[in-house]
């Protein structure tokens, strides 16, 4: 479950910083 979270976490700011530049 905490595995899930964290991945979810990372893909989400990558998203971000994939947007940001």
């Amino acid at each position: 479950m905490i595995q899930l979270m964290l991945y979810s976490l990372i893909f989400l700011t990558t998203i971000i910083f994939s947007n940001m530049i």
